[in-house]
């Protein structure tokens, strides 16, 4: 059954007569309560109706809205409602409005009897401020720490984002642009930049971020269970398997976005059927007899040189153009050492909230902190300044509290040489240190296997033995 809502003189909606006035009321509930702006557009830009938070985006009167264009009176070319109606899909762009504010207009097809478009308004002024905040910090010599610790810009989960670097403004700025547009994006960098903060990001900042937001590791699941999580299974579709079936992760992100991480290690065998998805737009779940269509974003996450797969024969070419259409490359933090102090005073203020630990750092230890090579990056940081709030003997972080793997590799040697003891001793810390450097590197154990030609129970056993 197809409900209406009609306008009256004063822009007021009614029930049209002949319909119970309880499901109308209902109807004019949802619609008027819903916190996001709808618009319904005739096939000529004409508004045909608007709901409160609609109004309110726009400005003006309901009754004054109604029967106006929407590109020629509201948003001028912001986005063309003959581009939505010929293709068939959504789509979104950012549109600022006269008086600064920043919204998300997202334009679907609507075929209710005659060609209809509706259009989803999402505010995201004071989100794109949260982001400017770190944008006009610089680092300035007459800072206090203070002010530093003030500086955290704030996703809308609660996902800290720093940019103060030139180049991670640049990355920001970028993740924004993607997030306006519904194709894929590929986030490349290295074990610990922050793929999974950007991809959430990304997420945030579009048109559906009301929708679910799921992250598939494809390095951390056997081969054999991946295309299970990943396409789900029907009923009955091999021995064991669960009798009411399964869903799988992409269908789980219907009207949302799903993140690939680590898709370099996708088996070959499964990336055929993610490119079938992202070509056709149909999942085929284990032992289904017949495709679903789930509306999903992919954005797909990796620290491996995917042309250099492509080169061995261990990606395929077509999937990673499909996953390409757009990329943001995320810099390692030693290519941005001038974010490390701000990094440093944001990860405080979160661990004081997590832990009830309040700590200061003197200026000699962060000093020396932004000199580590840092090979894990943000989440290497991380656990360091989580490490030193815990152990920390005063309230005040000094370089006496810097533990031993914080020395450059060439020192750790030297220090491993002065306070050797037995050979046995001294080779457990030799193989702790290689252990601890090859999984910052390459951030799974399957890969740190690969790495030092050795088999992954073997790491798994070894990094449990020295409570890595």
């Amino acid at each position: 059954m197809t409900h209406e809502l009609d306008l009256d003189n004063s822009g007021n909606r009614h029930s049209s007569p002949g319909r119970p006035s309880s499901d109308a009321q209902l109807l004019e509930a949802m619609v008027e309560g819903a916190t996001e702006g709808l618009v319904l557009l005739s096939a000529d830009s004409l508004v045909l109706h608007a709901n409160r938070a609609a109004v309110a985006m726009i400005g003006g009167e309901a009754n004054a809205i109604i029967g106006q264009s929407i590109q020629e009176g509201f948003f001028k070319d912001a986005l063309s409602i003959g581009e939505v109606l010929t293709t068939n899909l959504v789509v979104t762009r950012a549109h600022e409005l006269p008086d600064g504010r920043s919204i998300l207009v997202a334009a679907r097809p609507v075929m209710a009897g005659a060609a209809r478009v509706l259009l989803t308004l999402c505010d995201i002024s004071a989100m794109k401020q949260l982001m400017n905040r770190a944008q006009s910090a610089r680092p300035m010599p007459n800072r206090t720490w203070a002010e530093m610790r003030g500086t955290e810009a704030t996703a809308v989960d609660g996902v800290p984002i720093v940019t103060i670097s030139a180049v991670m403004q640049h990355v920001r700025d970028k993740a924004l642009q993607c997030a306006a547009v519904d194709s894929p994006v590929l986030l490349l960098g290295e074990t610990g930049t922050g793929k999974g903060v950007f991809a959430k990001l990304v997420h945030e900042a579009s048109a559906r971020r009301s929708g679910p937001f799921y992250v598939l590791n494809c390095g951390a699941i056997p081969e054999g269970l991946l295309e299970a999580e990943l396409f789900g299974y029907a009923r009955g579709a091999f021995t064991g398997a669960d009798p009411r079936g399964k869903v799988g992760i992409i269908e789980l992100a219907h009207t949302g976005t799903l993140l690939l991480d680590e898709v370099g290690d996708l088996p070959r065998g499964l990336q055929v059927k993610l490119l079938r998805f992202l070509e056709a737009g149909e999942v085929w779940p284990v032992g289904a007899s017949k495709a679903k269509r789930p509306d999903v974003r992919i954005v797909a996450a990796t620290n491996c040189d995917l042309r250099q797969m492509i080169a061995d024969g261990a990606f395929r070419r077509d999937l990673y153009y499909r996953l390409h259409v757009l990329s943001i490359n995320i810099p390692p933090l030693r290519d941005r050492r001038e974010d490390i102090p701000w990094l440093v005073a944001m990860m405080l203020d979160q661990l004081e909230r997590k832990l009830g630990i309040r700590k200061r750092i003197a200026p000699q230890a962060l000093e020396e902190i932004c000199q580590l090579p840092l090979l894990g990056n943000v989440r290497e940081l991380w656990n360091l300044i989580e490490s030193l709030t815990v152990t920390a003997s005063t309230d005040t972080i000094r370089t006496t509290d810097l533990p031993g793997h914080t020395e450059t590799p060439e020192a750790s040697g030297t220090e491993f040489l002065k306070d050797a003891g037995n050979l046995r001793e001294t080779l457990g810390k030799v193989e702790a240190q290689i252990l601890r450097e090859t999984l910052q590197r390459y951030g799974t154990q399957s890969k740190a296997a690969r790495h030092l030609g050795v088999a992954q129970a073997t790491i798994a056993r070894k990094t449990k033995r020295y409570g890595l």
